[in-house]
């Protein structure tokens, strides 16, 4: 919502397919390998599109990951184009299961760069 007052509240952006993707020919958990998380909703829009970094923390709840990722837009969340600032955003990735949250953390760590 554009109301500043409820500027700190969690938005829904949707629900999708979630896929970690790299390079092809490098060795993943490196900086060359450039590892990106992308979730795309069932039409193909993006919704989320972050590169992982190093030391990237997830926190575990019942059936969900937070974690911050920097994504291109600006504070509001409104994406502004290819000259759009970086900006660091927490974001809540619900799972189905806790087996699910369990893998996508794992997965996370495993191809999230070493410092």
């Amino acid at each position: 919502s554009t109301d500043p007052t409820d500027k700190d509240a969690w938005k829904d952006k949707g629900m999708g397919q979630l896929s970690i993707k790299c390079k092809e020919g490098v060795s993943k958990a490196t900086k060359e390998s450039k590892p990106t998380i992308v979730v795309r909703n069932d039409v193909g829009k993006i919704l989320l599109n972050a590169l992982l970094y190093p030391g990237i923390k997830t926190n575990l709840m019942k059936n969900a990951i937070a974690a911050i990722f920097h994504t291109s837009g600006d504070a509001n969340g409104n994406d502004v184009g290819t000259n759009g600032a970086v900006v660091a955003r927490t974001y809540l990735i619900k799972t189905k299961t806790e087996e699910d949250r369990n893998k996508l953390a794992s997965a996370i760590q495993e191809y999230a760069p070493a410092a």
